[in-house]
């Protein structure tokens, strides 16, 4: 079965069309995702001036982010390239811990604070299927993602982290995909930790998948859901403030997928 997943489209090709030597897959879900991790802003500190900044995905108190998640892929024979797009955002009003500079270094205080968090992953992915049969596909890949990071975090007291940039980054990929009649069940794995231009990325993607076949005729029709967990740390240096920034995004999806 050809069953395109919401983040890496890995699947078994059905015997109907595994004669073929192209297979095309297009897949939307729509997911429900919550931030987790913490971000914190060291700056450079100096007579009455602030001194770092620190909060959690618990203590900034921001809603979910509700949104869609697109995927597009390409296979010839055993090679697929795939495209995964999921872009989030968030904001609400909860507080952070400030460490108070100058004469009163040292001292920590709580303060409120207003955020507003765009967190958008891009992912393009080159793999190649070591298993592939009828019912079964596993295989690794090699890919680039780039991680578009918006933060606007304004607290009443102390310095505020105001950031918009992207962030380029590789990484391998290992996944699994088998069906059962018109059952379909896989996981995607994608990880890396390495520097790039300076900047130290931690990043890792787990993703499980359920669905079922609707239709089983040339163009294909699948309902498909799973889970998605996306950790993602990386060091930013801003003038003269450094950003640390560990992101947890994770949520349930649901969605259709079609493919020929």
């Amino acid at each position: 079965m050809s069953y395109a997943c919401a983040a890496e489209q890995a699947a078994p090709l059905d015997s109907a069309s595994a004669h073929r030597d192209w297979h095309f897959f297009a897949n939307l879900s729509y997911t429900s995702r919550t931030l987790g991790g913490s971000i914190e802003n060291k700056n450079a500190v100096s007579d009455n001036v602030f001194g770092s900044l620190f909060a959690t995905g618990e203590t900034m108190n921001l809603d979910n982010s509700d949104s869609f998640m697109y995927t597009l892929a390409v296979q010839y024979k055993k090679w697929r390239l795939g495209l995964n797009y999921a872009p989030t955002s968030f904001s609400g009003q909860g507080y952070a811990i400030v460490d108070l500079a100058g004469n009163q270094s040292g001292v920590l205080t709580k303060t409120p604070l207003n955020t507003d968090i765009e967190v958008n992953l891009l992912l393009g992915k080159l793999s190649y299927d070591i298993i592939q049969t009828k019912d079964s596909r596993f295989g690794l890949g090699v890919g680039l993602g780039s991680s578009y990071i918006d933060l606007n975090i304004i607290p009443q007291l102390g310095n505020s982290i105001i950031y918009k940039g992207n962030q380029p980054f590789g990484f391998l990929s290992l996944y699994m995909a088998n069906n059962y009649h018109r059952f379909l069940y896989g996981f995607n794995i994608n990880a890396i930790s390495t520097t790039f231009s300076g900047v130290a990325v931690d990043y890792s993607d787990y993703t499980v998948d359920l669905g079922y076949r609707l239709s089983n005729k040339d163009v294909k029709w699948d309902i498909v859901g799973g889970y998605r967990l996306v950790n993602f740390s990386i060091d930013i240096q801003n003038g003269q403030n450094m950003i640390e920034a560990i992101t947890k995004l994770q949520g349930p999806f649901v969605g259709v997928s079609i493919s020929y």
